[in-house]
C-alpha cells in the first residue's frame, strides 16, 4: 500500500499543539509500519524548505519525501486557489497513492484511493472572532471540502467529533487522541536560571491570543495578591499586544518567555506551583497532558474537550468568570493536600494516552477502513 500524508504543519521549527500532534503522530506509525510505502507531501517557504526535506522521517526506508516551496506571503491564496481550481490533484505532485491524509491548511483533491482528513476543532466555524478573518476564511474553505469529499474524518477528541457531527451529519468520524514523551533533559539549574525563576511560580503554555483568554488569567491573578510570579510560555498570537503590556507594568510579576525549546519546557512544568490553562475552547488541550504527565497540579476550564483530557485529575474552573480563577490559584496556593492529590491522579490519567496506541489506531483505520 502507498499512503500519502501531508506533513506541511511541520513547517515551523518550533511546534504548538497542532505541530506537536502531527509529529508525534507519525513518528509513532513510522516506528509501527515498516512494510507500506509512505510518501511525506509537504509545502514550505522558501526559509522552512531545508527544514522540512532534512526532517528525521527521511531516514526510514519506506519513506520518500515530496517537498516544495512557496514564497510565505502567498501561502493562503495559492492554498485557497489551488482548492477552488480542484486542480492539480495530489496525484500530480506525488504520483498514485491508496490514501491520501491531510492534517491542516488544506484538503487536495484527489483522483483515487481513499482521502482522510484530521479535523483538530471546529473553531472557525464555532467561534470565528477567536481568530483572523484570513485564517477564518481559509479554514473555513477546507471544513467544507472535507464534508464533501473526504472518505474519513479524525478527529482529537469526543468533543471535537460530536462539533463535527453537526456541521456534517452522517460523516464517517473517528477519534485518535494525542498523547505526550515529554521527559527531563536539560538540568534543572541551568534552566530556571536562564529564565530568572524559582520554584513555585504559576505556569500558562499556550499560544498568546484571545481564545487561550490570558488577559482574563492576567487580571485574576493580580487581584488574587499573591507573590508567586505568573510565567507565560508560548509564541506571541493574533492580538497579543495588550499581553505585552501587562508585562511591561508588571516586569516584577509577570514573565513572558516566548517559544522555549523543547527540552527547557519538562523543568518548566516541573518546577510550576501548578499551570494554568484556563482556554475559551480546545480541541484536546496538550498542554494539560504535559503537565500531568510530569506531576504538575493543573488548573483547567470545564469546557470543550478540556475534561475528556484532565478526567478527575485536575482542578476545573469557569473560564468566563474572573472570580472563580483567582480563587483557583488562590485555592492551590495554599492547599498543599490538594496539590499532592491533583500530582498522583494527574500522573494516573495521564498513561491513558500514548502515540503507541494512537498510532495502532491510525494504522487499522488506513488498512480496515
Amino acid at each position: 500500500m502507498v499512503i500519502g500524508i501531508d506533513i506541511s504543519v511541520l513547517n515551523d521549527y518550533q511546534k504548538t499543539g497542532i505541530g506537536v500532534y502531527t509529529y508525534g503522530l507519525i513518528k509513532a506509525l513510522l516506528l509501527k509500519n515498516k512494510k507500506d510505502k509512505f510518501i511525506l507531501f509537504g509545502i514550505a517557504t522558501f526559509s522552512t524548505f531545508d527544514h522540512l526535506k532534512n526532517i528525521e522521517f527521511k531516514k526510514y526506508p519506506n519513506v520518500e519525501l515530496k517537498i516544495f516551496k512557496l514564497p510565505a506571503k502567498f501561502f493562503r491564496i495559492a492554498f485557497l486557489i489551488w482548492q477552488k481550481l480542484n486542480w492539480p490533484s495530489i496525484e500530480n505532485l506525488i504520483g498514485p497513492v491508496d490514501i491520501f491524509h491531510s492534517f491542516n491548511w488544506y484538503f487536495p483533491s484527489q483522483r483515487f484511493g481513499k482521502s482522510i482528513a484530521t479535523v483538530f476543532d471546529m473553531t472557525p466555524i464555532l467561534y470565528p472572532n477567536f481568530h483572523q478573518e484570513k485564517t477564518v476564511q481559509l479554514d473555513k474553505n477546507r471544513l467544507e471540502r472535507i464534508k464533501e469529499m473526504a472518505d474519513l474524518v479524525i478527529t482529537i477528541s469526543e468533543n471535537s467529533k460530536k462539533d463535527f457531527l453537526k456541521f456534517a451529519p452522517g460523516k464517517k468520524v473517528e477519534v485518535i487522541y494525542p498523547a505526550t514523551d515529554i521527559k527531563m533533559l536539560n538540568s534543572l539549574k541551568s534552566v530556571l536560571d536562564k529564565y530568572h525563576l524559582k520554584p513555585g511560580y504559576f505556569l500558562s503554555v499556550s499560544t498568546i491570543e484571545p481564545r487561550k483568554n490570558i488577559k482574563a488569567l492576567i487580571k485574576a491573578y493580580l487581584s488574587s495578591g499573591l507573590p508567586n510570579k505568573l510565567v507565560l510560555v508560548g509564541g506571541e498570537g493574533w492580538k497579543s499586544e495588550e499581553i505585552r503590556k501587562y508585562r511591561d507594568k508588571y516586569s516584577d510579576k509577570i514573565i513572558l518567555t516566548g517559544f522555549v525549546p523543547d527540552a527547557d519546557l519538562p523543568i518548566l512544568y516541573s518546577q510550576a506551583l501548578c499551570l494554568v490553562y484556563p482556554s475559551f475552547y480546545e480541541g484536546f488541550g496538550i498542554p494539560v497532558l504535559e503537565a500531568m504527565q510530569l506531576g504538575t497540579p493543573v488548573i483547567t476550564s470545564k469546557v470543550s474537550s478540556l475534561p475528556e483530557v484532565g478526567g478527575e485529575a485536575v482542578y476545573y474552573i469557569d473560564p468566563k468568570d474572573k472570580s472563580i480563577i483567582k480563587n483557583a490559584l488562590i485555592k492551590i496556593s495554599k492547599d498543599k493536600n490538594l496539590r499532592k492529590r491533583l500530582s498522583q491522579k494527574g500522573l494516573e490519567q495521564a498513561k491513558k494516552f500514548s502515540w503507541q496506541k494512537s498510532a495502532k489506531k491510525l494504522n487499522d483505520f488506513y488498512h480496515f477502513g
